[in-house]
């Protein structure tokens, strides 16, 4: 035994500190070298492969992780530590003393960060499953939805297979790392999307419907169905249809107006600039619960004899006398007028337009008003003109443009009525008749005007114009003294000069000659009182993007000088 000990402890002295001859990771060569020695040559050839991005597949999605985002490094010190050649394991002794071998790299992880990228990974890769169902096309005729299942990143497992891959998989030779996944499987099978098509979708709109009550009698058409009938999953894999009775009674318009008296909600008139209620008024009409539970059983049937009879009954307004005379909207709260050039018809037909369709918007206590959805998106069919907008720093003609002249006074009559701004975005560059820092545009599906009525009283926003105004009012119960203060202009930044080579002359095709403006941002405070106490205040800082000047044409000509004749707007309300 003393022998044996004397070997051990010479056989240990032999090894050495240092890393064991023929010593490799991933290729690299440590073997003979110090340890300090090993860590600069890991450290510096194994750089591009631990930075390297991790390609993963998760079914059919692929993808790939950034090893330092996700929390994957080389140790090096635990890489060289298990390289070293000196051990009081006399195996591993003797295979030092005998020549190196291929040294697995040691990984640190960090799994909280590994999670977060899994996390963020799924949200690629995962893909909800679809259940089967029918949709009508414009022509009332019924096409399948089939049935797709879905999948789900199994994220504790994909946090294993990256952490065990990470530096020792087949990715760095361009295997991506196989993520085990979850399937969801649909409710509604094919088949029985292809049932419920040929029971149910294709008899209902086959012909018309005719629907009596008191004598008249009105018809509801393939298309009046198809766009009320729509197919749910019961939960037990059965498609189940379900009619809209509010889209169903549309459908009949007016043809039984000889017959039903509608319900009609309170509203409000403005007299001598005071707001009055209008008193609501009961109803005796088809109610849309009933139409469509009488509608439902016979679109199963076929022929030119489907007719159902449906009774009048009392309905109710959505919004009676007595409440609204206590939503409190008593005076008028604020009101903002703002100005615009008369010599470009597009944009007073936008202006108006837009203002008709806000007019009398009444917003309840908690409740948020939205420009886009109480407007709607601008189209020609829903009365818009093609007018300037802004896009990427430049004047161009599109749908809609000048409506930004009625969210910029709706902006300020909320402004000044002390309401809560959720959502306002102010043009990219500074135009000279809004006032600065108190101006806001929208663009359909990326930005709006949204306003909170967070006052316990109901708001109710009117609009007027004429052909270089429009007003916007704000009745309710006044809370707020409001002043604004604006600072001065800073950082302010000079404007480019582009030609623009996609018109031969000044304003021809989409090319639109503008003047340069300056860049700046501005810092607008609002002051909230009570009586001559302020209670609070609030900051909108704005930054303006320098407007290029715009020269259009191969040759341009000068742009035309600006408007100085215009009207300013007040910063104050009337």
């Amino acid at each position: 035994m003393g022998v044996l000990a004397v070997v051990w402890l010479v056989l240990y002295v032999a090894a050495g500190s240092g890393v064991a001859k023929g010593t490799t990771v991933l290729g690299v060569a440590i073997g003979g070298q110090s340890t300090e020695q090993a860590k600069t040559t890991l450290q510096r050839e194994l750089a591009d492969e631990a930075g390297a991005a991790i390609p993963v597949q998760a079914s059919e999605a692929t993808a790939a992780v950034q090893p330092e985002s996700a929390g994957l490094a080389l140790d090096v010190d635990a890489t060289v530590a298990a390289a070293t050649a000196r051990s009081w394991n006399p195996l591993h002794l003797v295979s030092a003393l005998a020549g190196g071998q291929e040294v697995e790299p040691v990984v640190s992880v960090d799994r909280a960060a590994l999670s977060g990228a899994v996390d963020r990974l799924a949200e690629k890769t995962d893909r909800p499953a679809v259940e089967g169902s029918l949709k009508y096309n414009q022509d009332a005729v019924p096409e399948p939805v089939q049935p797709v299942e879905g999948l789900r990143l199994a994220r504790p497992g994909a946090v294993d297979a990256l952490a065990a891959a990470y530096l020792v998989g087949g990715y760095l030779d361009g295997m991506p790392v196989e993520l085990p996944v979850d399937v969801d499987e649909p409710e509604v099978s094919s088949a029985e999307v292809t049932r419920v098509a040929q029971e149910i979708a294709l008899p209902a709109t086959s012909g018309d419907v005719t629907v009596t009550a008191e004598g008249a009698s009105a018809t509801l058409t393939p298309k009046d169905i198809a766009a009320a009938l729509t197919f749910t999953p019961d939960g037990k894999g059965s498609l189940q249809p379900v009619l809209d009775g509010e889209v169903l009674h549309a459908g009949l318009g007016k043809q039984l107006a000889s017959v039903e008296r509608p319900a009609r909600d309170a509203r409000f008139r403005i007299r001598s600039g005071t707001p009055k209620v209008v008193p609501s008024r009961l109803g005796n009409e088809v109610l849309p619960e009933t139409l469509a539970a009488a509608v439902l059983p016979i679109l199963t049937q076929t022929g030119p004899a489907r007719t159902v009879d449906v009774p009048l009954e009392p309905s109710e307004p959505e919004l009676s006398t007595e409440e609204a005379q206590a939503l409190g909207i008593t005076e008028r709260v604020s009101t903002f007028t703002t100005y615009y050039p008369s010599d470009f018809a597009p944009r007073l037909t936008n202006i108006h337009r837009a203002a008709d369709l806000m007019d009398r918007t009444l917003v309840l206590p908690g409740k948020v008003f939205s420009l886009n959805r109480t407007v709607g998106e601008r189209t020609p069919e829903r009365g818009f003109a093609a007018g300037y907008i802004i896009n990427n720093g430049q004047l161009e003609v599109d749908f809609g443009g000048g409506v930004s002249q009625l969210v910029t006074t709706t902006f300020n009559a909320a402004y000044f009525a002390g309401l809560e701004i959720v959502e306002h975005h102010p043009h990219s560059f500074y135009i000279s008749r809004y006032p600065e820092g108190r101006e806001a545009t929208v663009a359909w599906g990326v930005k709006d005007l949204r306003v909170r009525n967070d006052s316990p009283n109901g708001i109710l926003i009117t609009t007027s114009y004429t052909n270089s105004s429009v007003t916007v009012n704000v009745y309710g119960t006044k809370r707020y003294r409001i002043e604004s203060v604006k600072g001065d202009r800073y950082d302010i930044r000079p404007f480019e000069v582009i030609n623009d080579t996609r018109a031969e002359g000044v304003n021809q095709g989409d090319c639109v000659a503008t003047e340069g403006v300056s860049g700046f941002r501005v810092v607008v405070t609002r002051l909230f009182y009570e009586g001559n106490t302020r209670v609070k205040s609030e900051e909108f800082r704005t930054k303006y993007e320098p407007e290029h000047e715009v020269r259009c044409g191969v040759n341009p000509d000068p742009p035309p000088p600006p408007d100085d004749d215009e009207p300013d707007t007040p910063d104050e309300p009337d």
